[in-house]
């Protein structure tokens, strides 16, 4: 399989970080470090933390004056997936832009533990190194990841000529019904329909065909063809369509990547995914 990104090279290393102090030491006061308290509803950090789990074990949280930003790549480096979350998805933002490394796992167990109505406070002081969290009554404490081992990969610019807007719910239960009969599928555009169909030598095939009047959008100056995984694309979309989103733009044509963009939050935040083709004749 293609990759996308060569010049991203390995995996971060995890660095011993400082130890925890709950109030800022006022000695420390204007010697440039750097602070984040936020407050958020479970929903948003289920959403950052479990999307951004389908691909990696690890992230940096670019924590910037107008919102969050972090972009991970799976191990291979085939899928990539990039996320803006604005300061107006947060209960309380008070930022001063700082990078963080954590370990997706620690957050995902720990957002297990929250009540539906619980929110989820952070709070870090970049002169200790160290995440405190609080989810209800339950206080953790993270060791922070050394970022600066941690690569930000560069989203790729690409320009594509085909492209189809379609419900969440029916690209997952399309892509589902694919990954029944194949782990690769083939997504297909024309002037009038998109077709999600995969196969196998013995014969069995699957094809799930949407017609212009079922999507939202559709443009395909000239009919296009491409061929990908479903390592990633399934799970990804099965959580897109378990109501983070109702709308999602694919984007690709033959031998290109796929990028799939999207919207949650009321528009807050902002999504964009992409996975490079499979192609048989790779170099």
């Amino acid at each position: 399989m293609q990759k996308l990104w060569q010049e991203v090279q390995g995996i971060p290393v995890i660095g011993p970080m400082g130890r925890l102090r709950r109030m800022k030491d006022p000695l420390l006061s204007g010697m440039g470090d750097k602070m984040l308290r936020v407050t958020a509803n479970t929903q948003l950090m289920r959403e950052i933390i479990d999307l951004l789990s389908v691909l990696a074990e690890e992230a940096k949280l670019v924590w910037g004056e107008k919102g969050l930003h972090t972009i991970v790549v799976d191990g291979s480096h085939v899928a990539l997936l990039s996320a803006t979350i604005g300061d107006e998805c947060f209960e309380t933002y008070e930022v001063e832009p700082v990078e963080i490394g954590i370990e997706l796992s620690k957050m995902r167990d720990l957002l297990s533990l929250a009540g539906p109505e619980d929110l989820v406070e952070i709070d870090y002081d970049d002169a200790v190194g160290a995440i405190n969290l609080r989810v209800g009554e339950v206080h953790r404490i993270l060791r922070g990841l050394d970022v600066g081992t941690m690569t930000q990969p560069k989203t790729p610019e690409l320009t594509f000529n085909n492209s189809a807007t379609i419900g969440s719910d029916k690209l997952s239960r399309a892509l589902r019904a694919a990954k029944m009969v194949n782990e690769l599928v083939n997504l297909s555009l024309d002037s009038t329909k998109m077709t999600i169909s995969a196969d196998q030598e013995a014969g069995e095939s699957v094809t799930v065909s949407f017609e212009s009047g079922e999507l939202s959008e559709l443009s395909s100056p000239s009919p296009t063809s491409s061929t990908y995984s479903l390592q990633f694309l399934d799970p990804l979309t099965r959580k897109l369509a378990g109501g983070l989103t109702e709308q999602v733009v694919v984007e690709f044509q033959e031998k290109f990547p796929l990028r799939m963009s999207w919207n949650s939050n009321d528009g807050g935040a902002s999504w964009t995914y992409f996975l490079a083709p499979r192609v048989t004749n790779d170099p």
